[in-house]
């Protein structure tokens, strides 16, 4: 729930385990403690969507865990994230937008060792998107007060037997049924792609299908359906990025339009029991109209992407404890 930095201030006194999001001066604002915390001004409440810059958004470690521990990693130690992970129970990490570690974890995860053995749930930090001068995206590591741009903080969460965390990625996305795309780097950038064996400029493509901007890219990552969000077409340049990677070898194709967005995760929201972590992404908040909308009974933070396991656009993630 949202809450004031007195309030919060409060809990961390009380050395309560603590995962936060809010503006940067909210939380520089908070005492040290056991928390980790990650930028942002948008939020699920479940009265609906809110932009606030003075509260933040508190989500509480279970009162079954055993224990947590936080940990800080730069781009060359984030990929031994999990080596100090609990046997039995979940990583929390946040990442700032745009960073070293952003793009590293989210080229790399899939071959982090322990990755998809041990759960991980987070999110990118960001900042507003109205028009007011923006600052950088930021992680905090409450332990130390430390604010970083170009680091991670995790939290390794302890459960006890008999609990299970359990990840849950909702995507109202589907592969459209247009020509597979192909890139020729793996990045978050690209002025090409390779559509029926030939390379042709990629802005150029978008423009001669008249795409919407809104829909990711989709491609089926061992499975399951993964989005990469277009974040911007430069029509000068040709550049066009994206808010994850596109990855060298991996066919993509545009998603299927979704008829009734602004409701389609209503559908898709039962309760499935005790939420330990829930976020969704900016981008559905500004599409799907969330401001002061609920999106069933979910709360958390508005995120510039989200982390289950892997880096992911354009999706809602949840972490059920099972047990």
């Amino acid at each position: 729930m949202l809450q004031t930095i007195a309030e919060v201030s409060e809990e961390i006194r009380q050395g309560t385990p603590l995962l936060l999001a809010g503006n940067e001066q909210a939380l520089r604002a908070l005492p040290q403690g056991d928390w980790i915390g990650g930028t942002t001004a948008y939020f699920m409440e479940l009265e609906g969507g809110v932009c606030s810059r003075d509260r933040v958004f508190v989500t509480r470690v279970p009162a079954c865990a055993k224990g947590a521990r936080i940990v800080s990693h730069s781009a060359e130690s984030l990929p031994r994230l999990l080596e100090d992970a609990a046997d039995n129970g979940y990583t929390v990490l946040i990442l700032p937008s745009g960073s070293a570690v952003h793009a590293g974890y989210a080229r790399g995860a899939a071959h982090y060792p322990g990755m998809f053995v041990k759960p991980v749930v987070g999110w990118v930090s960001g900042s507003s998107l109205d028009g007011a001068a923006r600052l950088s995206p930021k992680v905090i590591d409450g332990r130390t007060g430390e604010c970083s741009e170009d680091r991670a903080v995790a939290m390794h969460i302890d459960l006890p037997p008999g609990k299970l965390a359990e990840l849950d990625i909702v995507n109202v996305f589907r592969p459209g049924t247009g020509a597979g795309l192909r890139f020729p780097h793996t990045g978050f950038q690209t002025n090409s792609c390779v559509v029926g064996g030939e390379t042709v400029p990629f802005a150029q493509y978008l423009d001669s299908r008249h795409a919407d901007m809104r829909l990711p890219l989709t491609a089926d990552y061992n499975g399951s359906i993964v989005n990469v969000s277009i974040e911007s077409v430069d029509t000068q340049t040709g550049m066009v990025k994206f808010f994850a990677p596109v990855f060298e070898g991996v066919e993509y194709k545009l998603a299927a339009p979704v008829p009734g967005y602004s409701h389609a995760f209503d559908g898709l929201l039962e309760d499935r029991g005790e939420t330990a972590f829930a976020c969704n992404c900016v981008l559905n908040y500004l599409y799907c109209h969330l401001e002061g909308r609920a999106a069933g009974t979910i709360t958390g933070p508005v995120t510039y992407g989200e982390i289950a396991n892997m880096l992911l656009n354009q999706t809602l993630v949840r972490l059920f404890i099972r047990g």
